[in-house]
Formats: C-alpha cells, sequence, structure tokens
C-alpha cells in the first residue's frame, strides 16, 4: 500500500542490528506460523505490520513489540508462552504440552529431567528462567518451568523510559500486575495509573492498556495473565 504509515517496531532508514534471535523467539514463530500454513503477508496483514518486519522478527534482526507479540499469539491462537518455549508444530489450539497422565509415577529423587533442571521438576530458579527480550528495553522472564493452561506468571522488566508499545493494545483475558521497585504507570482505557512498589492492579486485558516506565530507573514487577477459560481450534476462533 502506498504511503503506508510505518509500524512502531520499525525503525526506518536505519539497518537492522544483527540482534540475538531473542532466545529463539523468531525460530519460534517461524515453526508456529509454517505449522498453520499461515504465509508471512498472511500473518502481517491480520495483525497490521508490514511482511518486512515478521521476517526480520523471524531472522532474528528485530524485536517485536509487546503488542505485536500479543497479536502474533491471538492471530496464530497460541498462548504468549509459546514464543517462550519449543512447541510441537502441530494445527492443534494451544500447542501447550503438559506432562502426560499417562506418566510413570515417580518420587521426588527419580523424577525425570525437565528442561536441564535434573530432579527440580517444579523449581525455577533465577538463573534458569526462560526470558524473552522485546522491543523498546522491556523483558519478560517466565516463573514458571512448564507451560500452564490457564495463565501466564511473568517478571516484567521495564528500563528506564521504556514502554510496552506507543499505543494501547488489547487481547484477551485478564491481567494482574504487583510492581516490586521502580515505578510503572498503567493506562488502562482513558485512565492512567500509578504504581510503585507494593502497589498492585487488575483489569480485564481485553480493555486498551499499555505499561510506561517514566523514570530513570530500572522497573520491576510480576505479571499474571489470566487465560479465557475456552480456546477452541483457529476455525472456531471469533476475533
Amino acid at each position: 500500500m502506498a504511503n503506508q504509515a510505518p509500524h512502531p517496531d520499525e525503525q526506518p532508514g536505519v539497518d537492522a542490528p544483527a540482534l540475538d534471535p531473542t532466545h529463539g523467539i523468531g525460530e519460534r514463530l517461524a515453526r508456529l506460523r509454517g505449522g498453520r500454513g499461515v504465509k508471512v503477508s498472511g500473518l502481517a496483514r491480520e495483525i497490521g505490520v508490514s511482511p518486512s518486519l515478521i521476517s526480520q522478527i523471524e531472522r532474528g534482526q528485530s524485536r517485536p513489540s509487546v503488542s505485536t507479540l500479543f497479536a502474533m499469539a491471538q492471530a496464530l491462537d497460541v498462548p504468549v508462552d509459546a514464543f517462550f518455549r519449543d512447541t510441537p508444530p502441530e494445527g492443534s489450539a494451544a500447542p501447550r504440552s503438559r506432562e502426560t497422565e499417562a506418566e510413570p509415577a515417580a518420587d521426588a529423587n527419580t523424577a525425570a529431567p525437565e528442561r536441564g533442571r535434573g530432579r527440580r521438576r517444579y523449581l525455577v530458579t533465577r538463573a534458569e528462567r526462560d526470558v524473552l527480550e522485546i522491543e523498546g528495553g522491556v523483558r519478560w522472564e517466565s516463573l514458571t518451568s512448564t507451560p500452564l493452561d490457564e495463565l501466564e506468571f511473568l517478571e516484567l522488566v521495564y528500563e528506564a523510559h521504556a514502554e510496552s508499545s506507543p499505543r494501547l493494545y488489547r487481547h484477551p483475558g485478564q491481567e494482574i500486575a504487583l510492581v516490586l521497585s521502580g515505578r510503572l504507570d498503567i493506562h488502562v482505557g482513558f485512565e492512567r495509573y500509578e504504581l510503585g512498589p507494593g502497589d498492585s492492579i487488575h483489569f480485564p486485558s481485553s480493555l486498551p492498556h499499555r505499561y510506561v516506565n517514566p523514570s530513570d530507573d530500572v522497573a520491576r514487577a510480576v505479571t499474571v495473565i489470566v487465560h479465557d477459560v475456552e480456546r477452541g481450534p483457529p476455525a472456531d476462533r471469533t476475533v
């Protein structure tokens, strides 16, 4: 489309630096997209970005903003957790494979290794967290050892003056956040909430929202994103 305004994730006139592939996010995006038979152009059109941005993300040359990450997850009908971890390239609605109930029982000394943690099946140490480096100085750290069907449990790290997106975005579910240090301004609809250490917030994430760190200090918060009760296959998905 002629004279189309650049998306906030893109930087016109600047060659994208060769970034790390954000801990596999590009490869996982390509695998999820290919497993669903979705073309780069089709995904870009659905979430309102350029095909070149999707290609750059898949090659590890660009990082998605928080709003783009949620948009990609919704378009591919997967939880955002799918971008943290390797998942099978199936066309299922939510390719999150937890331990099967048919797995043989094991005691604490014989539990099968999981993600390199040996016998510590349920523990996630700080050094072992799955991490997503997101555009704009935002980092997500997963706080669970395996994907959960009901929710995402994350620590958010916002560098000085970082923001989740220049514009409001929305996604299905409920969002709960507790600020640990620093300050976060959380915009929900037409309201702006200033949160400091110990302050918390809960809102439907279907409302337009965004996170901003207005200070010169790093802000940290923990968040829980509660999924909608039902997640149907892509063909049944309502947008």
